[in-house]
């Protein structure tokens, strides 16, 4: 079967290529995890898997809120290339066939399935359900468990739930708690063959709503303050989840050679869950570092060194052109020329060179950040200027002030303007606009964001988290 394949150009010419699992958890902080400080959440799942591989301490998104950063981490392109800045909003008066990631746009499935891979998605998918083009199965993944919203309760019912199995409403549920549930169907697409699999576990945890199982509230009782419990107990679940996962790889001989990347996919919501994005200031929608920046592990025994921590800033657009790296699959060439003008293939770096400690340099000197109507930002180096519509702008060096304290806007004119200028230039090569706009609602949503007074140290064991002061 292999050789036929390969006659027929789907595998690259390359023998024992890796698994590859991507695992998202959904609106979790940056210090929530115990190898990124956490002092209330216990992790010893995910802190042995960074332990056993690459821990980064400066992964970014692409973008603030949900939406936007899946469909950027699919593609490996900006999502504002194709108009993709804010979240999906079915209110807004746009054609059906342009709320979603539009359907020209090849997907990392796309381009694993096109080398060999078996490809599956589990859990929240939220990039586009308007048209059938949109949905998982046409968007190159062979399979699909979840939800095509944003959220989903996390106790559903047979006769309740707004799952799918690929096409169909989903009339059983095997696990009554949905995370269970999701790693369930992640593990059944785990199982060893001729073809090696890709498999994108995109959790809804900690997303709201905050609903727990008891047994794992009970862990948290000393928690004061019931969100605060509620969110520590569902990263808990997650935590033994993931665990579940890997000794299934263990058990069936994968775990060597299966690339596994974990991350969130924006900075914990502090105001909805009471996440701890400490000591990063802001939060979930916001361009501060809260915002943006995110745990990330990668841990791959066969190809990649155990132990380690990467420090350079890196962008969620580069897992696209690293699978497809770990894969053997040709490389994606950056832009290509389309009549007179040039066109963005892939804006990601393939990491694996970086990670192996063959590149010394930065995978990017430069990493770029838009949401129309609420901002922008760039960060070059250790300089980052931060354009909010609602406050006056910042200019901060995240070395010296990892918590965006001091503002530097007024003493360096000339720094300011020489990244204002590579801001504005970012801008001008975008392909496209805005598809759709968020609802009004959301102004005075994001204004808040930037003038609430976060914890920027970690909480006491048994000390209350409020997520402000």
């Amino acid at each position: 079967m292999r050789l036929l394949l390969l006659v027929l150009g789907i595998i690259p010419l390359k023998a024992d290529q890796p698994n590859i699992l991507m695992i998202l958890a959904d609106d979790m902080g940056y210090g929530d995890l115990g190898c990124y400080g956490s002092l209330q959440i216990e992790t010893p799942v995910l802190d042995k898997l960074a332990a056993a591989g690459i821990r980064c301490t400066d992964g970014y998104v692409c973008a603030n809120v949900c939406a936007p950063s899946r469909a950027g981490l699919l593609t490996g392109r900006h999502p504002q290339r194709f108009g993709f800045e804010h979240n999906l909003n079915k209110a807004f008066p746009t054609l059906p066939e342009r709320l979603g990631i539009p359907v020209e746009q090849k997907t990392i499935a796309d381009h694993l399935k096109k080398a060999g891979y078996r490809t599956s998605i589990i859990g929240k998918w939220h990039v586009g359900d308007s048209v059938p083009g949109m949905l998982p199965n046409a968007r190159g993944f062979d399979y699909f468990f979840g939800m095509h919203a944003g959220s989903h309760h996390y106790f559903p019912k047979a006769e309740n739930n707004k799952l799918f199995r690929n096409e169909d409403p989903v009339t059983e549920i095997e696990h009554p708690y949905l995370t269970d549930l999701f790693t369930h169907e992640a593990i059944g697409q785990m199982t060893p063959a001729e073809q090696p699999f890709f498999c994108f576990l995109s959790y809804n945890t900690p997303h709201t709503p905050m609903q727990a199982k008891e047994e794992d509230l009970a862990k948290f009782a000393h928690l004061k303050g019931k969100r605060r419990q509620t969110y520590a107990a569902m990263q808990w679940c997650m935590d033994v989840n993931i665990g579940r996962i890997l000794a299934h790889l263990e058990k069936t001989d994968q775990l060597e050679n299966t690339l596994i990347v974990f991350y969130s996919d924006n900075g914990g919501s502090v105001t909805a869950s009471h996440a701890c994005n400490a000591p990063l200031n802001g939060m979930k929608g916001s361009f501060l570092e809260g915002g943006i920046r995110v745990p990330f592990i990668f841990h791959w025994p066969k190809g990649l060194p155990s132990g380690a921590t990467f420090e350079h800033p890196f962008s969620s657009l580069d897992l696209l052109p690293t699978f497809i790296a770990a894969a053997g699959a040709p490389e994606l060439p950056h832009r290509i020329k389309v009549g007179k003008k040039w066109q963005t293939i892939t804006d990601g770096k393939n990491l694996l060179p970086h990670l192996r400690n063959q590149n010394a340099k930065p995978p990017h000197e430069v990493l770029f950040w838009r949401m129309t109507m609420r901002g922008a930002a760039i960060r070059e180096g250790d300089w980052k200027l931060l354009v909010n519509v609602h406050t006056p702008p910042a200019l901060y060096n995240l070395a010296d002030d990892i918590s965006e304290q001091n503002n530097l806007y007024q003493k360096m004119p000339e720094k300011v303007a020489n990244l204002w200028l590579k801001l504005n230039h970012w801008q001008e090569s975008l392909e496209d606009t805005p598809h759709w706009q968020e609802a009004p609602y959301w102004q005075g949503y994001n204004r808040k964001l930037y003038t609430h007074d976060y914890w920027l140290t970690q909480p006491a064991r048994d000390e209350e988290y409020l997520g402000i002061r």
